[in-house]
């Protein structure tokens, strides 16, 4: 078959065609419109060391102290992949946890070290209460149990985390894009239908 030959196929079952592009059209546009809002957070972590070691060599005083405090940062990333330390944030908040399984529940936090004094947090909640609670249990266990880390001989944090004030905004699946993207889609499919029916009954 041509290129003109395919266009009068097509044109001839156009109602099939626009049949299926608007059902899954439409059916996209509920489901998105449907979908609850949530809320995305963002809570960052400044890593600040306090005190310093007693030593006799300061030549290579500023380079350890900043590796120190990358491996430093990298302890406080791994305990949003650690369970027990994940619970210890929701039960700070007072809020249930709501596990389906361990995997899940670190895969709800999405955490960067931008650089070695540096962390972000990301993560969503169903409502701006329990995202701004979570935000601060999460903020209060870090900081806790990062002063108990590394201290020094006379029991001094070297280091101290100091979690900022969390950015909460809402957050819903932009529904024209997901229609269009489904219209496409389904405009392929219904075009793919149309062809093979042709061939079946040739």
């Amino acid at each position: 078959m041509e290129a003109r030959d395919y266009i009068q196929l097509f044109w001839r079952q156009r109602w099939l065609v626009l049949v299926v592009v608007l059902v899954v059209s439409v059916t996209a546009y509920i489901t998105a419109a449907l979908r609850p809002v949530s809320y995305a957070t963002s809570e960052s972590f400044a890593v600040n060391r306090i005190n310093k070691e007693i030593t006799t060599s300061y030549q290579y005083d500023g380079y350890y102290a900043l590796q120190a405090a990358d491996l430093f940062s990298q302890t406080v990333v791994s305990w949003f992949s650690t369970p027990s330390v994940l619970q210890d944030f929701y039960h700070q908040a007072n809020l249930d946890a709501n596990i389906d399984s361990v995997n899940s529940l670190a895969g709800r936090f999405k955490v960067r070290k931008y650089s070695a004094q540096n962390i972000v947090v990301r993560f969503n909640e169903s409502t701006h209460d329990r995202a701004a609670k979570l935000a601060a249990g999460i903020r209060q266990v870090v900081e806790s149990r990062a002063s108990s880390l590394n201290q020094t001989a006379d029991g001094k944090s070297i280091f101290s985390v100091v979690g900022s004030d969390p950015v909460i905004a809402p957050s819903q699946p932009n529904r024209w894009l997901i229609t269009a993207v489904a219209a496409l889609i389904s405009l392929y499919l219904a075009l793919l239908i149309v062809t093979g029916r042709h061939y079946l009954r040739s």
